[in-house]
């Protein structure tokens, strides 16, 4: 297995982790602790988390096909990329006009990261398979 694929396949899956470690921590743990963690504001009532985590795990298991493959699954392994980045600017943005609380940007830097380094080997190993 080409070293582009191999990091692409080890990337995507952190990724898929570190959404399921939320997910998990928000639903079965304790929701208020996580937001109390990440500095995401105090809530009333935690349903955004619940929902927010419960999309996690549907985002994360789309992820898995272009974990596995991404040349068969060229169009999850973009999706999973823009999937980092948009929600990543969408946070700093919310941040920086005051809408969203500074701990958002914990979720945008760990989001862009994770959407840069994934669009960086994407780019390389579509460039090696000549795609």
């Amino acid at each position: 297995m080409h070293s582009s694929r191999k990091w692409f396949k080890l990337i995507v899956w952190l990724g898929i982790l570190a959404n399921l470690g939320f997910a998990v921590w928000a639903l079965f743990v304790n929701p208020h602790q996580i937001l109390s963690t990440l500095g995401l504001g105090e809530v009333n009532t935690t349903i955004w988390v619940f929902n927010y985590s419960i999309l996690l795990v549907f985002v994360s298991l789309f992820q898995i096909p272009a974990a596995q493959d991404p040349l068969r699954y060229r169009a999850n392994a973009w999706l999973l990329v823009f999937g980092r980045l948009v929600p990543a600017s969408s946070y700093f943005i919310g941040v920086y006009l005051g809408f969203m609380p500074r701990g958002f940007l914990t979720l945008g830097m760990a989001d862009g990261a994770f959407g840069i380094v994934q669009l960086i080997l994407l780019r390389r190993l579509l460039k090696d398979a000549g795609a």
